[in-house]
C-alpha cells in the first residue's frame, strides 16, 4: 500500500511538472510558425467555372521536398503554375535547369525539349526570375539566358503578363540587375502601371521574387519594390525570396510571401505591419481558385495539411479609376545648367562632355558634387507631385559599387551655375533627400537609367513661398562610386531629363508641357 501511495504521489508530481513545462513552452514558442490545422484535408473536386492556379516559390533544388511539393501540385490539376522565382539553384546554370524544373514540372511546359517526357501541348508554366536565376548571364546588357532559352514566354520573357480564365497575371522581374529597373519610376514599373490600367479582368495578380514586405530575418522587406500596386489596380501581390509563408494586408490588398517550395526553410522575426499569418514548419504550395466573383487562396503543405485560406470578392476590387495626372518633361539646356564641383578643390566645371556621378577617373581619390538645373518648370503653386525622376543616358560603362544621394536647391528661383569656387556646394539644400543605393552596373553606352522617385525633393521646392509656374529648379547629387552620364556639352539630345507627374485637381486638365 505504501508503495502504491508513493507511486501515485510520484505520478502526480510528474504530471504537474509536465504541465508546467507545457505552459512555459506555450509562453515562449514563436507565434504562428507551426501548422494551424495539422490534420490532412483532401482538396474538393473542382467546381464548374473555377480556374485553378498553383503557386510555387524557391523550389528548384532537385530534392525530396521539391518532389513532394510537385506531387501536391500535380494532384490539383491546375490550369497553370506560377512561380515566384529561384527556379534553378544554386546558380541558374543551363546544366542544372532541366533537373531542377523539367524533372518535376515538364507536364506544364511548352515547348519542352528536356529529358523528362513530352511536355505540354500549350504552355501552362509561368516563372518569375529570382536572384539565383540571375547568377548565370551573358551578353550586353547581361541577361539570364539559361532561363530565357529554356522557356518560351510572352513579352521580353523577363517581365510579362498572361491571362488565365478570369485572372490577369503580371510577372515582374524584381532582381536589381534588371536593365529596365526595379524602382517605382522605372521603365518596368511604367509597363506594369499601364498594363494594370488597361486590364479588364476581375482579378489582377502581380508576381515577383523579392517581397515588398516580409517578416523573415534572412532577407525581409524590399523597399525598392514597395510600388503603389493597389492604386495602380492590383488585387494581390505574390513573392518569395524568404523561405517562409506569410500573408500581409497592406493598402487594401493582400501580399503573400511563398518561398517554401523546396529550398531550406528560413526563420521568422518580428511581424511587419499588416502581417496576418506566418508559417515555416514544412514545405508546400499555394492553390488559387478563381471565378469571376470570388478568389480563394489556400496554402497546403506537401502532406496536404491546409495552413491558410483567404477569400477575396471581386465587388471589393473594382478596376482602377482613370489616371488623373499630367506629365512635364524637362531636359537640361545650356552649359550653365549642368556642372561638376570637386569636393577637394571646389573648382566648378561647366563644359564637361559628361557628368561623373561622383568619382572622376582623371582625378583619383576625389569625389564631386553634380548639379543639374531645369528651366521653365510649369508647376503651378499648390499642386501635388505624384512622381518625379531623372533619366540619365550612359556615357561610359562602369560596374563599381555606387550609391547616390539626391537633394535640391532650397530656392524658388535657382540661378544658373557659374564657374566659380564652391558655386554648387554653397547653395542651400532641401531637407528632403532621396537615396539611390546599390545602383546596377551600367554596361551599355547609350542605355537610359531612371532614378528613384524624387517627388519629395521637387515638392519641397515648388512649395517654397515665392514659387511660381515657369521658374527653374536645381537638383544636386553626391555619394560614392562611379556612374557616367551624358552632359549637355556632350550630347544635348541625351542630356539629363527630368519628368514630373502632377496630380490634377478634379476635372481640371492642364496641357502637357513638353521640352526637347
Amino acid at each position: 500500500m505504501k508503495v502504491l501511495r508513493w507511486l501515485l504521489t510520484l505520478g502526480g508530481i510528474t504530471l504537474m511538472l509536465m504541465g508546467m513545462v507545457i505552459f512555459a513552452h506555450a509562453l515562449t514558442a514563436p507565434p504562428l510558425v507551426k501548422p494551424l490545422r495539422p490534420a490532412q484535408v483532401a482538396m474538393q473536386p473542382r467546381a464548374a467555372g473555377v480556374t485553378r492556379l498553383a503557386v510555387i516559390g524557391d523550389f528548384g533544388a532537385n530534392n525530396q521536398a521539391e518532389a513532394d511539393v510537385a506531387t501536391l501540385v500535380a494532384g490539383w490539376q491546375p490550369d497553370a503554375v506560377l512561380t515566384v522565382g529561384d527556379n534553378n539553384y544554386p546558380d541558374g546554370s543551363a546544366t542544372t535547369i532541366d533537373a531542377n524544373i523539367g524533372k518535376y514540372y515538364a507536364a506544364f511546359i511548352h515547348p519542352y525539349q528536356g529529358d523528362y517526357g513530352p511536355g505540354a501541348t500549350s504552355n501552362r508554366f509561368f516563372p518569375a526570375l529570382g536572384n539565383h536565376d540571375w547568377r548565370t548571364t551573358r551578353g550586353a546588357p547581361p541577361l539570364p539566358y539559361p532561363s530565357l532559352d529554356y522557356f518560351a514566354l510572352p513579352g521580353n520573357e523577363r517581365y510579362y503578363d498572361v491571362i488565365v480564365g478570369p485572372v490577369h497575371v503580371f510577372v515582374v522581374d524584381s532582381d536589381p540587375h534588371e536593365p529596365d529597373g526595379i524602382e517605382a519610376t522605372s521603365f518596368q514599373a511604367d509597363w506594369l502601371r499601364n498594363a494594370l490600367q488597361e486590364s479588364t479582368a476581375p482579378w489582377r495578380i502581380v508576381a515577383m521574387h523579392h517581397p515588398p514586405y516580409s517578416s523573415s530575418t534572412v532577407h525581409g522587406s524590399t523597399p525598392a519594390l514597395q510600388w503603389p500596386y493597389a492604386s495602380w489596380g492590383a488585387t494581390a501581390v505574390l513573392a518569395g525570396h524568404d523561405h517562409s509563408y506569410e500573408r500581409i494586408l497592406r493598402d487594401g490588398i493582400v501580399y503573400f510571401v511563398n518561398g517554401i517550395g523546396g529550398a531550406d526553410l528560413y526563420p521568422l522575426g518580428a511581424p511587419v505591419a499588416g502581417s496576418q499569418l506566418r508559417f515555416n514548419a514544412d514545405y508546400g504550395a499555394m492553390l488559387i481558385e478563381a471565378t469571376t466573383e470570388v478568389m480563394t487562396y489556400t496554402l497546403a503543405t506537401r502532406t496536404g495539411a491546409i495552413q491558410d485560406v483567404y477569400v477575396q470578392r471581386a465587388v471589393d476590387y473594382p478596376p482602377p479609376a482613370a489616371p488623373h495626372h499630367a506629365d512635364l518633361t524637362l531636359r537640361v539646356t545650356g552649359s550653365e545648367n549642368d556642372a561638376e564641383e570637386s569636393l577637394t578643390t571646389h573648382q566648378v566645371t561647366l563644359t564637361s562632355t559628361d557628368l561623373e556621378f561622383v568619382s572622376d577617373p582623371d582625378h583619383p581619390g576625389e569625389t564631386q558634387l553634380v548639379g543639374m538645373r531645369f528651366t521653365d518648370v510649369a508647376v503651378p503653386p499648390g499642386y501635388s507631385i505624384q512622381r518625379a525622376y531623372l533619366e540619365l543616358t550612359v556615357d561610359e560603362s562602369a560596374d563599381s559599387a555606387t550609391s547616390l544621394i539626391f537633394a535640391g536647391e532650397a530656392s524658388d528661383a535657382a540661378p544658373p551655375f557659374q564657374a566659380r569656387a564652391s558655386d554648387l556646394s554653397a547653395r542651400p539644400r532641401t531637407q528632403a533627400r532621396v537615396a539611390w543605393n546599390a545602383i546596377p552596373a551600367w554596361t551599355v553606352v547609350g542605355a537610359r537609367w531612371r532614378s528613384p522617385n524624387l517627388a519629395p525633393i521637387v515638392q519641397e521646392i515648388v512649395d517654397q513661398p515665392g514659387w511660381q509656374s515657369g521658374k527653374p529648379l536645381v537638383l544636386l547629387v553626391e555619394g560614392a562610386g562611379r556612374r557616367t552620364a551624358e552632359a549637355f556639352d556632350g550630347d544635348p539630345a541625351a542630356a539629363p531629363l527630368l519628368t514630373i507627374e502632377l496630380i490634377l485637381p478634379h476635372q481640371l486638365f492642364l496641357p502637357t508641357a513638353q521640352r526637347p
